[in-house]
């Protein structure tokens, strides 16, 4: 059996005033896939996030989240059906320990009836924190600090994770740690994750697919070392450094 379409963008467009952000943008994700968003800056990738994320709305085009058009939904209905981000900046509330940050959003997107107390105990194991459960959101290193982002955002109910930059800011040990936790959460719990990353090595040893967007709109869809070869690529993104992605 096939598996399901989560996400399909079909021929999204967003203008603001004269200037086009994105053109005709089109690519469906399966569910249970694990896939990156890579371009350079100004590319249009933010401001598709955006747009999937529902806080945003598409000048022209139409979002589908498993088969249902959310292209009208405000982003609360999203989360509710399970379609969930990160952000580039990580916000945590300072004078909260890492568990109450964690509940907070625990205690916004549960589904009636369940119960909040064991929800937050589960992300705190599967994302690794319950060391530092008790600690004050200030006190913990950035790694930690997108593991308790990443927690709040799989709180409750999540089908699709959207991902922005997690691994930015991190060294090369924190990243692949961190990286190992994301796929670990793709494969325990079928969740489908969307990637936006500038270190393309990592990128590519993570996903075993990149949509590639620039000038606003998507020049290349497939495995990481076939996008690394494609001409196109080459030289709207990757230069001469067509290794990279190796």
């Amino acid at each position: 059996m096939s598996a399901a379409i989560a996400l399909e963008v079909s021929h999204v467009a967003r203008h603001f005033g004269g200037l086009v952000a994105l053109r005709d943008v089109s690519f469906k994700v399966n569910e249970g896939e694990v896939i990156g968003l890579i371009g350079p800056n100004g590319a249009g990738k933010s401001t598709l996030f955006e747009i999937v994320s529902g806080n945003l709305a598409p000048t022209a085009g139409r979002i589908a989240f498993f088969g249902r058009d959310c292209t009208a939904d405000p982003a609360y209905v999203r989360r509710r059906a399970g379609l969930c981000r990160t952000f580039q900046k990580v916000r945590l509330f300072e004078s909260m320990s890492v568990a109450e940050n964690i509940a907070v959003a625990v205690r916004q997107c549960l589904p009636p009836g369940g119960d909040w107390r064991a929800e937050v105990a589960s992300i705190l194991d599967r994302m690794r924190l319950r060391a530092q459960a008790d600690r004050m959101s200030s006190e913990i290193t950035l790694a930690d600090r997108k593991k308790v982002e990443i927690g709040r955002a799989i709180a409750g109910y999540c089908r699709v994770l959207m991902l922005d930059e997690s691994l930015s800011g991190l060294t090369h040990d924190e990243a692949e740690e961190l990286i190992n936790e994301i796929l670990a959460l793709n494969r325990d719990t079928g969740i489908t994750v969307i990637v936006v990353e500038h270190v393309l090595s990592v990128l590519a040893a993570m996903v075993k697919r990149l949509v590639v967007l620039h000038n606003a709109t998507v020049i290349a869809d497939g495995a990481p070392g076939v996008v690394a070869h494609d001409p196109v690529v080459i030289e709207a993104y990757l230069g001469t450094r067509a290794n990279s992605l190796r």
